[in-house]
């Protein structure tokens, strides 16, 4: 098959999953980035504390974007930023009782959202589309 059809099918797809994504998010200040990133603290912070620069990682932005980012989150009240207990150049990610409100449909959508797309997939085919990505993580790096 042509790569650049390929690409092509790649690219109409990932533009229909953001929006198909967006549509699971109905919070009036809450887009569905900020709800992947909330969902992403949520689990994380559970294991440890989670700074700007996992964010930076997870989603593979600038610090600028990701400073942005949580400047909306915390301007709508849903984390805040608070100085490392070992370094207070560094500012852990918090999130409010606001968050933790709304923490179980967070979290219930964005399973509900991955699980949806994978739908009618069988793990055989699952399995080359985990090995096809690694392939080409590994060609762009």
């Amino acid at each position: 098959m042509d790569e650049r059809m390929l690409m092509e099918k790649f690219d109409k797809l990932n533009r229909k999953m953001r929006r198909y994504f967006s549509s699971y998010f109905t919070e009036p200040t809450l887009t569905s980035i900020q709800a992947l990133v909330l969902h992403f603290i949520i689990l994380e912070s559970r294991k440890r504390d989670v700074f700007p620069k996992d964010l930076e990682e997870f989603l593979e932005i600038k610090p600028s974007s990701i400073n942005s980012l949580i400047n909306s989150l915390e301007k709508n009240g849903y984390l805040k930023r608070v100085s490392s207990e070992d370094d207070g150049r560094y500012k852990k990610l918090v999130l409010t009782d606001k968050t933790y409100a709304i923490e179980k449909d967070i979290v219930a959508r964005v399973d509900d959202y991955m699980k949806s797309i994978f739908v009618g997939i069988s793990d055989e085919d699952l399995k080359v589309f985990d090995s096809v990505l690694v392939q080409m993580t590994k060609n762009i790096e």
